[in-house]
């Protein structure tokens, strides 16, 4: 059987498109027709409000952004659901241009750079925001460790090196100014040996929050600590209490952690039974509260770990019956923790 050859094939399929051309042309546009209703039902044009980010251009040489108030602008957009949902990419971009603002605050328009293909913009409420520009400057700072943790029982952190010990800051001048230090933490947990880590270098201001919006190099630095064996002593914390005030006596006291490990020379550590923590003064004191108080370590010694004790101390009307327990403050299960040998009364009247 002899195959039809090219030009025949184009002749068939001529003569076949010009039979019946009316219900051809009324077919394909019915199917547009179906198309279109269909995509209106699944994928129907609306209308979104959407809270935009407020991007900038590049500052002038040596500025940068502080702050950007607000950060976020509404706009209401139009167009396709699929192209308006969480998660498709960006819809719009909102730019601000300070390529000529200068150091300081001033108001800056925005524009909406950029849209989507088959989004419009329906609305932008306002179009202005504050910006805040500082200058960039550059600072030398010293490194200082921070030690977290306690090492193993009968050893001590007794000093530390880091290598660089001084980094650069760099950033707006408000900020690099807000630094008071710069710290490297180190984790001495459970070390026996001398501790060696890469770690992080943080700066924080006076009231020991990071500052971020500053740059560090190196951002990493490297800490040796020296962990050496000791002497060590566990001995109870004595808490020191005031006097009541007219009427009211003291009723129960409590303290944690009950003792304290110190280090220290064996001389020093031998004449030491007890701790006592820093006086609490409970004059205005009415019921029950908690002190978080220092604890008073004799010289020649230190304590293993935190320095401090968190004393509760209740007091009641004199003639009440004593507190939970049945028992008085200084008596076992009531007030003094076991092993502190009870509370008792010093010269000065104080309960220790």
């Amino acid at each position: 059987m002899e195959l039809p050859t090219f030009a025949a094939l184009r002749r068939m399929l001529a003569a076949s498109l010009r039979q019946d051309v009316g219900l051809k042309t009324f077919s394909l546009l019915a199917a547009v027709v179906i198309w279109a209703a269909v995509r209106m039902q699944t994928d129907p044009i609306t209308e979104r409000r959407f809270s935009l980010h407020v991007h900038t251009t590049t500052a002038q040489e040596g500025m940068q952004v502080v702050r950007i108030d607000p950060p976020e602008l509404a706009v209401t957009l139009r167009g396709r659901k699929s192209l308006l949902t969480d998660s498709a990419p960006e819809p719009a971009r909102l730019e601000a241009d300070i390529s000529q603002a200068t150091v300081g605050s001033q108001m800056v328009t925005v524009q909406v750079k950029r849209l989507r293909p088959g989004v419009q913009l329906v609305e932008m409420v306002h179009h202005r925001v504050q910006i805040e520009i500082d200058t960039v400057i550059t600072e030398a700072r010293a490194v200082q460790a921070q030690l977290r943790g306690r090492p193993a029982d009968g050893f001590a952190a007794k000093g530390w090196q880091v290598q660089p010990n001084e980094v650069k800051i760099t950033g707006p001048a408000s900020s690099v100014k807000r630094v008071e230090g710069v710290f490297a933490v180190v984790d001495v947990s459970a070390a026996g040996a001398a501790v060696r880590r890469d770690v992080a270098a943080q700066a924080r201001d006076a009231n020991n929050f990071p500052v971020t919006d500053v740059v560090i190099e190196p951002a990493r630095v490297s800490v040796t600590v020296s962990v050496e064996m000791v002497n060590t002593k566990t001995v109870p914390i004595r808490p020191v209490i005031g006097t009541p005030s007219a009427g009211w006596r003291l009723d129960t006291v409590t303290v944690l952690p009950t003792s304290v490990t110190l280090s220290g020379s064996g001389q020093a550590l031998a004449a030491i039974d007890s701790v006592n923590t820093a006086r609490i003064d409970i004059s205005e004191l009415r019921g029950t509260s908690a002190y978080s108080v220092p604890l008073d370590v004799p010289s020649g010694a230190q304590a293993v770990g935190a320095a401090s004790a968190r004393v509760t101390v209740a007091v009641v009307r004199l003639g009440a019956g004593r507190g939970a327990g049945g028992a008085a403050a200084g008596e076992d299960g009531g007030g003094a923790p076991a092993g502190a040998g009870g509370l008792q009364t010093d010269e000065r009247g104080d309960t220790v």
